[in-house]
């Protein structure tokens, strides 16, 4: 069973961490990014990373940089209502496996969770893409 920690402040990470339980991964939230990096630092085993850039305690990027500096290849998912081009691109610089703004599709990103779950270690982060798979790097509401 893939572990998936979601790291989001906002109310509806309750529904996002049961939408992934219904799909069969074990989900563990945290509402700031302390609080994430200290479940991963400190041996919980992790497979997958979905994580807002706004968090309480912390910029989002700086979370993914600390994040980055003891798990280089640890696939993370942004998930993120506050989208700009310039945190897209410090996400993508920190090898993100997918950048998704809010709302989400649900259908759509239980398949991305999937992929991403899937993935060959060699085609996260910057090399995701590079193979023609990123026609879904950007989700919005119809």
């Amino acid at each position: 069973m893939k572990r998936i920690l979601i790291v989001d402040p906002d109310h509806a990470t309750s529904r996002l961490a049961e939408i992934l339980a219904n799909q069969g991964c074990r989900t563990m939230v945290a509402l700031d990014g302390r609080t994430a990096l200290s479940i991963i630092r400190g041996g919980m085993p992790v497979d997958l990373v979905v994580s807002e850039t706004a968090l309480p305690d912390m910029d989002g990027i700086d979370f993914l940089a600390q994040l980055r500096r003891s798990n280089p290849r640890l696939p993370v998912i942004v998930v993120t209502a506050h989208c700009s081009v310039e945190t897209y691109l410090q996400a993508a610089s920190l090898d993100v496996a997918e950048y998704l703004t809010k709302p989400l599709f649900v259908k759509e990103f239980c398949r991305i969770v999937r992929i991403t779950l899937n993935q060959p270690a060699a085609y996260r982060g910057r090399e995701w893409g590079r193979d023609g798979r990123d026609d879904h790097a950007f989700l919005a509401a119809s």
